[in-house]
């Protein structure tokens, strides 16, 4: 897997976590607003113009992302896809502002309309995944950090995979991702309003929109990565609040790192990468979090929208993400 398929992998674990963001949105009784901060970072030793046509490519997706709830309702904004849900109802509105549509739909479906929606995975790279090998490990690192005011604990989970026995290819992982997860302390819920309705109202929306259920289908067409994911979102669940504070991703190609051992010139990246190094980076952080007033029309439909299936919006969208997705 060189570094257009890592790029796909990529594209796939942001859209499982359009899901997950989604899935973790309670339904709360009083106001709250969330807004997270996001950051890429390429390799620094990866050529300038490798860097530059990755990052314009992610441009055009936006990254930063927005969570507003009131009496039951949400609005979320994250990776290019906005939604208005009633959790009374059990229902998500998709909104589309570039196209003014909006598509209506039962919280059960959204998880298999995803699935529909996103490119199918070429026949080649498919097989190639199967014969791969997938680990996943996840513990708490007994790290703290207090971030807009509120204590939070560290969770690292790890995913690496071990590709095939191939010719002139040194044994080992290929690729490893890691991930760490910042959530708030439980003892946090006793000192913040917003904190303590995020955690009230937790069970409620997960039985509403089951993350783990979601996620699994979204990463069906992944042959040996959906057991690792769907263990990763369990741990996540487990540990300390649904509040998440700072999400970090970091992706390595230790297989590039043992090949430059063998041969400097075999990086893809020139002799001057540095594979022990990160391949990408990604950070989103808390930036805002306020229990003041959310107006009514923040949950409306915008006057003038039509109504659109909600398959052609969110093809519509997914056709945007894989587009902003870099290759080479």
């Amino acid at each position: 897997m060189g570094y257009h398929h890592s790029m796909r992998l990529n594209f796939r674990l942001r859209a499982g976590l359009v899901a997950l963001t989604l899935a973790a949105a309670p339904a709360v009784r009083a106001d709250v607003t969330l807004r997270y901060k996001s950051d890429v970072k390429m390799n620094p030793t990866i050529p300038a113009a490798m860097t530059q046509q990755a990052m314009a490519g992610m441009a055009g997706m936006p990254l930063d992302s927005t969570l507003q709830l009131k009496a039951g309702k949400g609005y979320s904004s994250f990776s290019g896809l906005t939604s208005i849900y009633d959790f009374s109802k059990n229902e998500i509105t998709l909104i589309d502002a570039a196209g003014k549509r909006y598509a209506t739909l039962p919280a059960a479906d959204f998880a298999d309309q995803m699935v529909a929606a996103m490119p199918a995975m070429p026949a080649q790279a498919k097989a190639m995944m199967a014969s791969m090998k997938t680990h996943f490990d996840s513990k708490s690192t007994g790290k703290a950090e207090t971030i807009q005011g509120i204590e939070g604990e560290e969770r690292q989970m790890e995913i690496t995979v071990d590709a095939p026995a191939m010719p002139n290819v040194p044994p080992g992982p290929m690729m490893r991702m890691v991930i760490h997860f910042w959530t708030a302390k439980p003892s946090e819920a006793m000192k913040n309003p917003a904190v303590r309705e995020l955690v009230g109202y937790h069970l409620f929306a997960s039985s509403t929109l089951n993350p783990i259920e979601m996620m699994g289908k979204m990463l069906q067409q992944m042959p040996g990565f959906s057991d690792a994911f769907e263990g990763m979102m369990k741990d996540f669940q487990k540990s300390g609040t649904p509040m998440v504070l700072r999400t970090q991703l970091e992706m390595y190609m230790p297989m590039i790192a043992a090949m430059m051992k063998a041969n400097p010139q075999a990086s893809p990246f020139g002799a001057g990468f540095d594979a022990d190094a990160p391949l990408m980076t990604m950070t989103q952080e808390l930036a805002e979090l306020s229990t003041a007033s959310v107006p009514d029309s923040v949950f409306q439909i915008p006057e003038g929208y039509k109504q659109a299936p909600a398959s052609d919006i969110l093809k519509d969208m997914m056709a945007k993400m894989s587009k902003a997705s870099p290759k080479q």
